[in-house]
């Protein structure tokens, strides 16, 4: 979707290249399928509805939670700004008329449904560096959500933040997955800026063939992440006619059996539920 803001938009296309390893890196660190267990059981907590409804997966990537509320009945609808990831997610739905994807921006959502559940998972909204940004999202997401229904966005708290990455060096950690074809190790080097309340984290990523045991590819991406306080959320929720409810540890909801959790001072990934005041 064409919108023009001030900034640099690299850190929404970024996923261009990215996107044909996403699955396989993230297969390996998430289990999609507890933390949407986790999801759903804070919804049935702030929201009196028996069956699943319709939910719009704002940022969904390749898919991997819209199409795991789609099977589980919601109707669901995910929404991307890279066109590489949409392309991604449309061919895994095959014919499937649920899931839906559509190439969007965030801060520009140009939808007609109202929706029971709007989702921005696994670091989305972090993505808006603006203030003007955060208002344009919030406030046209709040037009496409029904009567009593939920916003659930994860952020991460400027609390939480790894001591070492506020040094001049960051800090560095790396992780390791692997297919049947390919090897990819993906270093991350995570550097906060404490003023703009700004985390910026390389990523370095070598791709090997498993057979052959020979690089095919590598290649390095700069990613910024705005982080918050619990209560300034508080404040760009309210301004834009929406009500905080709670806000969760998101860092949890890897077992199947896990129950929400107060987020504290010291929760890095910040689970926040909001619903509209007008309505």
């Amino acid at each position: 979707m064409a919108t023009t803001y001030p900034r640099d938009d690299s850190s929404f296309t970024h996923y261009t290249r990215m996107a044909r390893y996403y699955d396989i890196i993230y297969s390996k660190i998430l289990d999609y399928s507890s933390q949407a267990d986790y999801l759903e059981r804070i919804i049935a907590k702030h929201k009196d509805q028996k069956r699943p409804g319709s939910i719009l997966d704002v940022a969904c990537g390749t898919g991997n939670y819209t199409f795991i509320f789609a099977e589980r009945g919601w109707k669901a609808t995910g929404i991307d700004i890279s066109n590489e990831m949409i392309r991604i997610a449309t061919e895994k739905a095959a014919k499937k008329t649920n899931p839906r994807f559509l190439l969007m921006d965030m801060r520009k959502i140009e939808l007609q449904e109202k929706y029971d559940v709007a989702t921005v998972l696994f670091g989305g909204f972090g993505y808006l560096l603006e203030h003007e940004e955060v208002e344009n999202f919030l406030a046209g997401v709040e037009k496409r959500l029904g009567p009593r229904a939920l916003l659930i966005f994860d952020f991460w708290q400027n609390s939480a933040i790894f001591p070492a990455a506020s040094r001049p060096s960051g800090h560095t950690s790396w992780d390791r997955s692997e297919d049947d074809d390919r090897l990819i190790i993906r270093l991350h080097t995570s550097k906060y800026n404490a003023q703009s309340n700004i985390l910026n984290v390389q990523f370095d990523f070598y791709i090997l063939d498993t057979k052959g045991k020979k690089p095919v590819d590598n290649f390095s991406e700069t990613h910024q992440t705005k982080t918050y306080a619990i209560s300034h959320i508080q404040e760009l929720l309210e301004r834009n006619k929406l009500k905080a409810l709670a806000f969760y540890d998101g860092d949890i909801g890897k077992s199947k059996k896990d129950e929400p959790k107060d987020a504290s001072f010291g929760t890095f990934r910040v689970l926040a539920v909001a619903t509209p005041t007008s309505r």
